[in-house]
């Protein structure tokens, strides 16, 4: 992607907090636009047909990673104030067990900022279970006070 003018970021999210692990990797290609588009790519999970062979679960879209990751990409988006990119989702890594709500969201943005070269502080606030931006407007109480 790079001979298109895209520049690709990765994020892996690997955080544990009160003995929960929060696992997702995440890879976005980003390049300037006059306007911020957001779309996943052809086969974010195709991953899985190389580690786990030809009848792993291959390049279906787990819809609920796939809205997580575009919606961290749009979010990281609004941070970059009169910049605007063209963003595709390339690769989403997740686990059945480690990956929780929030958590590709999470690595999304990042690899986004990562992507555009710019420098983001990595603050891993976990709130009502989930990861959330360091900056994240959320109305629910923080149960952990």
């Amino acid at each position: 992607m790079q001979r298109d003018g895209f520049r690709v970021g990765r994020y892996r999210l690997t955080s544990v907090d009160k003995g929960r692990v929060h696992y997702a990797e995440v890879t976005v290609a980003a390049r300037p636009s006059s306007t911020n588009a957001v779309t996943a790519g052809a086969a974010p999970f195709s991953w899985n047909i190389e580690a786990y062979g030809p009848f792993a679960k291959s390049s279906s879209m787990d819809p609920v990673y796939v809205a997580e990751a575009l919606d961290g990409v749009r979010l990281a988006l609004d941070e970059l104030n009169g910049f605007f990119f063209d963003a595709v989702v390339v690769e989403i890594r997740e686990t059945l067990v480690d990956t929780h709500l929030g958590d590709v969201r999470y690595a999304a943005a990042h690899a986004l900022w990562r992507a555009v070269g710019f420098d983001r502080v990595d603050l891993r606030t976990v709130r009502n279970g989930r990861l959330v931006l360091p900056d994240e407007v959320n109305d629910e109480p923080d149960p952990a006070g």
